[in-house]
């Protein structure tokens, strides 16, 4: 199952580092960025479920993305939250064994965090079959 997550993170990230709109973001990472600069996304929570079928084997990725920004308002997290959306969507193929079946965006939420900063948090439904 950590090879499925792996695989889906490696070609979501690929997707992300790749769209134009998100030329503005200072960095993507896979982990708390303590002393990064806004705007930033980071690839959070990963839950994986099962997803065979009779003849074959399958994930459920529920994938969750964070846009980080401190900029006042939510004008520039919102456009960069619909070019996250727009560049996961486009997420395809094959990696390490896995073939991706189908992307499903869940849900946005937009919080303002106690410090002034803005948080998106983007949730994407991935499926995956094991090839």
């Amino acid at each position: 199952m950590s090879s499925a997550s792996l695989a889906v993170q490696t070609l979501v990230t690929a997707a992300l580092a790749a769209a134009p709109g998100l030329a503005p973001l200072t960095g993507i990472f896979d982990w708390v960025a303590p002393n990064a600069v806004a705007p930033y996304l980071t690839i959070g929570a990963d839950a994986v479920t099962d997803w065979s079928t009779k003849t074959g084997v399958g994930h459920e990725h529920r994938v969750q993305l964070s846009l980080w920004d401190d900029a006042p308002g939510t004008g520039r997290l919102k456009v960069l939250s619909a070019a996250a959306e727009a560049a996961v969507r486009t997420v395809a193929g094959t990696q390490d064994g896995h073939r991706v079946a189908s992307v499903a965006f869940v849900r946005a939420v937009f919080v303002k965090e106690t410090t002034g900063w803005m948080q998106a948090a983007l949730d994407f439904r991935i499926r995956t079959e094991v090839i």
